[in-house]
């Protein structure tokens, strides 16, 4: 009898796990991206200016921020930030900076840009 509570007791303490690690991982959007919450956050508008900024040393071009009007981020070995930027001109550019974090302080300096739809 006691083996049988045992068992029973084993299995809804399986189900029980399975059922929090699945509610994590849908929380927690692990690997997807997750729309950013405050687009104003000035930690996100600076990203989306050195964005601009790695882009315009790059190709030589001498486009002008204004500001970050969307974005998503991704949980990976730091933070992928997805943004799309509006320029002073009016035209979107879309860039992915990667955010490398430490302990002690953001590495903000892998970063790739891609141009958006203009």
């Amino acid at each position: 009898m006691a083996s049988g509570q045992y068992r029973l007791f084993l299995l809804m303490f399986a189900t029980l796990l399975l059922i929090g690690v699945s509610t994590a991982a849908e929380e927690n959007n692990f690997g997807g991206y997750t729309p950013i919450k405050d687009i104003n956050d000035p930690h996100v508008q600076a990203l989306g200016e050195f964005a601009v900024t790695v882009h315009n040393s790059r190709a030589g071009t001498k486009l002008n921020f204004l500001k970050v009007i969307y974005g998503e981020t991704q949980v990976v070995n730091g933070i992928n930030y997805k943004v799309v930027i509006e320029l002073l001109h009016g035209a979107l550019y879309e860039a992915v900076v990667y955010e490398k974090r430490q302990l002690s302080s953001i590495d903000p300096l892998n970063v790739w840009c891609g141009e958006g739809s203009e």
